[in-house]
């Protein structure tokens, strides 16, 4: 079984109707941006993933996963939060800012704000 490609991944539209998803690759010695692998084109609901990517069949996999991803960071924030939030008289939360739980909700916020195309 292939393995996806790797990120970061970007969009770009290229029609009215049609977005592509694209892994950058960067520049080449000299400085020049090489052309960017094409992993998927969007045409309105239809979905081409390949490009002659080799890895098509687990980009499509990831691609198709995406909607339960999201929403599953969506349920992981919230019970962070809802674990987070101040208990007892004193008003003393059960997470500093710097707990690993806390920085991983940062992260989940920042990539659910990527899917949602949020600043």
């Amino acid at each position: 079984m292939s393995k996806h490609t790797p990120g970061p991944w970007t969009t770009r539209q290229q029609f009215a109707n049609r977005w592509l998803i694209e892994k950058d690759q960067g520049t080449n010695d000299a400085g020049e941006k090489l052309i960017p692998l094409c992993l998927a084109a969007v045409h309105t609901t239809i979905l081409e993933v390949g490009c002659g990517e080799r890895d098509a069949e687990a980009n499509a996999r990831l691609i198709a996963a995406a909607p339960d991803m999201l929403g599953a960071l969506k349920s992981a924030a919230a019970a962070i939060g809802d674990w987070s939030r101040p208990t007892g008289a004193n008003g003393m939360t059960s997470a500093s800012l710097g707990h690993p739980l806390m920085v991983a909700q940062r992260a989940i916020y920042d990539v659910i704000a990527k899917a949602e195309d949020q600043p």
